[in-house]
């Protein structure tokens, strides 16, 4: 029998209390686990945020300052499917979708919120300049 595995979804960076409340409460409908991230944990590893076993919270090794000015929307567990159907359903309820999004991979589990930030930034950019 196949073990219910629970669908997260985590947020950071957004600004706007309001639209994250929306946000919050559309996701929490569709029985999805939301984690929301403060803008000063950005040292910690995603899978630290999600709960995985064998993560540890991490101390920060100085006082670098995360600047990013997108808001990241990370899932866990999901099947393309149902992420799909998740942005669909955020943007029937006009909540806007973030520009950056991400899944969990085994490789990325062990990156810091920032570095995850950083590598989706040098994407975006770089498909921004692709489309100019």
């Amino acid at each position: 029998m196949k073990k219910n595995i629970q669908e997260m979804i985590l947020l950071y960076n957004f600004t706007d209390e309001l639209r994250l409340m929306e946000i919050k409460t559309l996701l929490e409908a569709m029985k999805i686990k939301v984690i929301t991230v403060d803008k000063e944990e950005h040292y910690q590893k995603i899978g630290y945020l999600f709960g995985l076993k064998g993560f540890n919270k991490v101390q920060p090794t100085n006082e670098e300052v995360l600047n990013f000015e997108y808001e990241l929307m990370m899932f866990h567990n999901f099947t393309k499917p149902r992420l799909d159907n998740v942005l669909k359903v955020m943007r029937e309820k006009n909540l806007q979708v973030p520009i950056c999004k991400a899944v969990v991979t085994t490789f990325n589990r062990f990156w810091s919120i920032a570095r995850v930030c950083h590598a989706l930034e040098k994407e975006h950019l770089a498909m921004q300049k692709q489309d100019a």
